[in-house]
């Protein structure tokens, strides 16, 4: 008996307490049911957010070690961090970027210099910012990045110094055999679950070499994630992330490429270091009609980088220089790609 009065007083409570439902939450519910019958009833990520905190990036945990090479690193062009067995190498590098190719350098450099800037990346304090944006010639990408260099860290920007160094576009340049003795742009990169970047080119200002330094440790390919290089057959044109691994190529109009969706299963995150070399010439007459149609600061955020505004630049006739060469500037219709 006192069993059933208690199941009764639970029943009451429950229907006193319980609020009518609106037709609104009843659809809503409904439409779950049937997109879960439909097999998409799995967890959505969260919608990236369209700007990251403005916080300066936290240092990471003290190491006496690492900060003593970390200082040893001052006024380092990149031939000083390099693994010496890429140094022992570089006729292969140099044949396939003056040929077009990717070239891809595994173990590129010295451990204690990828360590180093691994840490950085995998910070949780990092200030990342979300970027996404789809074209309608069906370019689009979605990543993280951090382009305000005021907001890195010392030991971020000791990394970028070394790109940047007068040596290394020296070095570059020979090997190439093209002009990379202007601004250098670099950032760092963070893919998620969905992350990706579109087919382009990245033939855009006066990008000449690209590089892209990944930082992914425990990598599996099945994540994606992959530099895919359009010229190469299907079969060799997926190149998976891995960790201190250095992709080159040099930029023209046929350096199509892409990175492949980071699958929702993969269980880190793709990391990268990355930017471009440029050449040191550019228009400095103001009445010249690539000049008007084009901005040498702070293309889209990236402070000391080259952005040509527009889907072309000035009229088809006009022309554009590019290592030395006058090129039509309308072969420059790519629109600033974010890396």
């Amino acid at each position: 008996m006192r069993r059933l009065l208690l199941v009764a007083h639970v029943a009451c409570g429950s229907a006193f307490m319980s609020k009518p439902r609106s037709a609104a939450s009843v659809a809503l519910r409904a439409a779950k049911a049937r997109a879960k019958r439909k097999g998409f009833g799995g967890a959505a990520p969260p919608p990236a957010p369209t700007a990251g905190p403005r916080a300066r990036w936290a240092e990471g945990p003290p190491d006496a070690a690492l900060e003593a090479r970390l200082d040893a690193l001052e006024d380092s062009s990149i031939v000083d961090v390099l693994n010496p067995a890429v140094l022992d190498g570089l006729e292969d590098v140099r044949e396939k970027l003056r040929a077009g190719e990717v070239v891809i350098l595994r173990d590129a450099f010295r451990p204690d210099f990828a360590e180093a800037c691994y840490r950085e990346l995998a910070s949780r304090h990092a200030p990342w910012s979300a970027n996404e944006d789809y074209f309608e010639d069906g370019y689009g990408y979605r990543h993280l990045n951090v382009y305000d260099r005021a907001l890195w860290s010392r030991r971020l920007n000791a990394t970028f110094a070394v790109f940047d160094h007068a040596e290394t576009k020296a070095w570059v340049s020979a090997l190439a055999e093209r002009d990379c003795g202007g601004a250098c742009t670099g950032a760092p990169s963070k893919y998620r679950a969905g992350d990706h970047s579109l087919p382009h080119t990245d033939w855009v200002g006066q990008r000449t070499v690209a590089y892209v330094w990944h930082l992914s440790k425990a990598w599996r390919p099945e994540w994606g994630g992959a530099l895919y290089w359009a010229q190469n057959d299907h079969d060799e044109a997926t190149y998976p992330a891995s960790f201190n691994q250095l992709c080159l190529f040099s930029v023209t109009t046929t350096s199509a490429h892409f990175v492949t969706t980071v699958s929702p299963r993969a269980e880190r995150l793709r990391l990268t270091f990355n930017g471009w070399w440029q050449s040191s010439w550019w228009p400095r007459d103001e009445s010249h009609p690539v000049w008007k149609s084009t901005s040498v600061s702070g293309a889209r955020g990236r402070p000391g980088s080259v952005e040509l505004r527009g889907t072309g630049i000035a009229t088809p006739s006009s022309r554009h220089r590019v290592d030395g060469v006058e090129v039509d500037a309308k072969i420059q219709r790519e629109r600033a790609v974010k890396f």
